[in-house]
């Protein structure tokens, strides 16, 4: 029987999949085939998270969530079910190609852009409009993301099929402001207190969260709509 583990970074990331509450690193079982971790934001996380959904039993792992564009080509609400993925050492390793195939024929029914080109992975978030360029121009990647780099590399190690789907939140001309980022804990998380006091500081940061804000609604729309491909059997 295949049980599917599935590392997701940020508890907003969570509720596209399920409204039970989830405990930061302790795996959820959502039915016999299908598990849930909350990893918090990193590859360091993800990777725990993969191990630990691994070691519960899970013999196929997904890093689901958020992804930043780094192509312009690519909107807020578009999906990224991409091909291969360049870890941060500049290796690539490939997504499940039976699995992938699956998930793109599932994928073509729903009210969105697919792309199938190559995400990146990134120690950090990638915020800025020249640092995304740079980072298209150094790996080839249409998105970047911080953890599905890991979790694909830890599925390799264990002999594991993986997959990646990730909805595009910011597309790549949008800047996450520095009021954001500076309200963020270490596991990605956002202190509403702290963002409060940088916003009366920073004002005119607040046309970008708010327009941050729609991006991550669109983002999660795509999301929800791809998730109940996760509950059907999936198949190697």
């Amino acid at each position: 029987m295949t049980r599917i583990g599935v590392v997701v970074a940020l508890p907003a990331e969570c509720r596209t999949l399920t409204r039970r509450p989830l405990r930061r690193s302790e795996p959820l079982a959502v039915s016999d085939t299908l598990h849930f971790c909350l990893s918090g934001s990193g590859p360091d996380n993800a990777a725990k998270a993969a191990l630990r959904l691994a070691e519960g039993g899970c013999n196929a792992l997904v890093s689901w969530g958020c992804a930043g564009a780094l192509g312009g080509h690519l909107a807020s609400g578009d999906l990224m079910l991409p091909t291969e993925v360049a870890c941060a050492d500049g290796t690539v390793l490939p997504a499940h190609p039976d699995w992938h195939r699956g998930a793109v024929r599932y994928a073509e029914a729903l009210p969105c852009k697919v792309s199938t080109g190559r995400v990146t992975a990134s120690d950090g978030i990638v915020h800025g409009r020249d640092a995304k360029q740079i980072l298209v121009a150094a790996t080839g990647a249409d998105a970047v993301d911080m953890e599905s780099g890991a979790v694909v590399r830890t599925a390799t190690a264990l002999g594991l099929p993986a997959l990646v789907i990730r909805a595009i939140a910011d597309d790549a001309a949008t800047a996450i402001p520095r009021s954001v980022l500076d309200a963020l804990d270490p596991h990605g998380n956002t202190r509403l207190p702290k963002l409060i006091a940088n916003l009366m500081r920073r004002p005119s940061d607040i046309p970008d969260l708010l327009r941050l804000a729609m991006a991550f609604k669109a983002a999660s729309a795509t999301l929800r709509a791809m998730s109940p491909h996760l509950h059907a059997p999936a198949k190697f």
